[in-house]
């Protein structure tokens, strides 16, 4: 040491000298700060396995890679994310060992052997020390500075056992409330040079779980090194369940009379539950269907029901019922009503059923058969359904009785149903004559039908062709007639249609076809030469075109019956007039 410190010295006055007698220009150059700075690495770090509650050795290997001495060499240890009044916890050095360097000439190298101890309480894990290196040059002047990093493991003491839950397996692994589920808790011995016996395991469910075995203490005669064995419990969540914890405790015997004990707070993999969630469980009708969109009135259809369990606590002794339809009484008059469940009536079965048990978030499905009166009004009836069940919620012992009251709406219809009575056709049609079609009809079905209209269709002469009726009610009927005027002989086909929009707002179409045979005319006596033609009667010099042919057309015309029929009806005016004259006349003679 002192010896160390002679030549330190020297070198100081020698640079002194430098700096106070003259130097050539070129010396001055050479000379720099470089020359005396050391370089000082930490070349190798070595460890040994930490175990908690022992000691291992950290070996150090230090070079100096420059020509230059160092001095003062100190190391310093610190754990990462450590607090500051204990920097190496959970580590310390033994105060037997020393941790700096005097000197570190050019060149050379140092191995130093440093010994810690590991704190019993040290966790199972990896801790990363930090290590720095801190020295001076010939100068006094801090100039070495090297830092490295180590990850040191720390296993817990191999001499005695350590007992740890590894895993644990939930059957099922997502339990409803009020459901009993199976715990298996792989209980394992991480020593490994020495065995556990008599290892007496205690599950404590507190608030949150029940344990539903016998006992809640369970044994393990003996549980080697390394070892793992399975405990498994019955469990049931409580209604005051606050999280998914349990507490373990355990103890157990190791090489003769130690003994040992400790707990371990255990997260069973539950769901955790959510901060906004209701404390009262609601059962409602999530969504219902029908068989049929509408429902003829008598028939029978299917009532489906889904019915769900809102929150995650689960309900019990779950009645649902339809409620009594309030329909209208026709016979009382005013605004009274009465009520009666005539209406819908349940299908082998009664207006209520049973469910033992609806779990958390769950929905089940319900089917009810209901047979529609057939005189029930065409309209959309609503249905009430009750609900009422037992369930928990928070603020209240024991179980308690909620009902709810849902609405369900069923569209009845009635059958429309259109009666054609007949459709009348004359006995002889001929070709040119007019010939009537009619037809009567009534509305025999329990709904009225909306725009009604009767239509005669076919590739021929008709008049009348289209008869509107607009609502034909429950019960009316109608008749229609129209003219089919023929143009040639043989076989007339027509048909009669009947349209109208029924109580499900669908066009509807009827139709009655019917068939006409056309003769030729009638025959009629002829003059001496004449003969009879498919036109009418015609004579000698009665060719058409000629002036008797014309007479003749003009006989037959409608227009020449209209002017006779005039004619006689002037002349009967004045006949009357002129009678009525001579009346007045002879009055005043007398």
């Amino acid at each position: 040491m002192l010896k160390s410190l002679v030549w330190r010295w020297i070198l100081v006055v020698v640079i002194l000298f430098c700096g106070v007698f003259k130097v050539s220009p070129l010396q001055a150059e050479l000379i720099e700060v470089s020359t005396y700075h050391p370089l000082v690495t930490l070349e190798k770090v070595d460890m040994e396995q930490a175990v908690a509650g022992s000691e291992f050795n950290l070996t150090l290997y230090i070079r100096n890679i420059s020509e230059n001495p160092a001095f003062n060499l100190d190391l310093d240890f610190r754990v990462k994310d450590s607090e500051d009044d204990a920097p190496l916890y959970p580590f310390s050095l033994q105060s037997k060992h020393n941790k700096t360097i005097d000197e570190l000439k050019g060149k050379e190298s140092r191995t130093l052997v440093l010994t810690f101890d590991v704190d019993a309480e040290a966790q199972n894990k990896d801790y990363e020390m930090i290590i720095n290196l801190t020295g001076e040059d010939v100068a006094f002047q801090k100039t070495v500075n090297t830092m490295t990093k180590i990850t040191v493991p720390v296993s817990y003491d191999l001499t005695k056992p350590i007992l740890m839950v590894q895993s644990i397996t939930l059957n099922p692994e997502k339990p409803n409330d009020d459901e009993e589920f199976t715990a298996s808790f792989e209980v394992t011995n991480l020593s490994k040079t020495t065995e556990a016996r008599n290892v007496m395991l205690l599950l404590e469910g507190e608030d949150n779980f029940e344990i539903m075995d016998i006992s809640n203490r369970k044994n393990i005669r003996k549980l080697a090194k390394g070892a793992t064995e399975t405990v498994t419990y019955k469990l049931k969540t409580k209604d005051t369940k606050a999280a998914n914890t349990a507490k373990l405790k355990i103890s157990f015997d190791y090489l003769g009379e130690e003994t040992e004990s400790g707990e371990e707070v255990l997260n069973l993999p539950l769901p955790d539950d959510e901060v906004d969630i209701g404390v009262t469980p609601w059962v409602i009708v999530n969504k219902y269907t029908l068989s049929a969109e509408r429902v003829l009135a008598g028939n029978t259809v299917t009532l489906r029901l889904y019915i769900e369990n809102t929150n995650k606590r689960a309900v019990k002794n779950v009645k649902i019922s339809l409620g009594v339809i309030k329909i209208e009484d026709s016979s009382s008059g005013g605004d009274a009503t009465r009520t009666g469940g005539t209406v819908f009536s349940p299908v082998n079965s009664s207006n209520s059923f049973y469910v033992d048990y609806i779990p958390g978030k769950t929905v089940i499905e319900k089917e009810v058969n209901l047979y529609v009166d057939p005189n029930a009004a065409a309209k959309t009836y609503i249905v009430p359904v009750d609900i009422k069940y037992e369930g928990k919620y928070e603020g209240k012992d024991g179980k308690t009785t909620l009902t709810c009251e849902e609405l369900v709406n069923i569209p009845v219809t009635q059958e429309c149903k259109l009666e054609v009575l007949a459709v009348e056709l004359p006995p002889e049609v001929f070709i040119g004559e007019p010939a009537f079609i009619s037809a009567e009809f009534v509305n025999v079905g329990k709904v009225a039908l909306d725009n009604f209209m009767v239509t005669m269709e076919g590739d021929f002469n008709k008049e009348n062709t289209t008869y509107y009726v607009g609502n034909l009610d429950i019960g009316g009927s109608d008749f229609y007639q129209g003219t089919v005027i023929p143009q040639q002989e043989g076989k007339l086909e027509g048909t009669l249609v009947f349209t109208y929009i029924d109580n499900n707002n669908q066009d509807v179409r009827v139709e009655k076809p019917f068939t006409l045979e056309v003769q030729a005319g009638p025959s009629r006596p002829v003059g001496e030469g004449g003969e009879m033609g498919p036109e009418g009667m015609r004579g000698p010099g009665m060719e058409e075109g000629s002036s008797g042919g014309k007479v003749i057309g003009l006989l037959k015309s409608k227009g020449f019956t209209v002017f006779l029929f005039l004619i006689i009806l002037a002349e009967a005016l004045c006949i009357f007039r002129i009678k009525r004259k001579r009346a007045n006349e002879e009055f005043f003679d007398e």
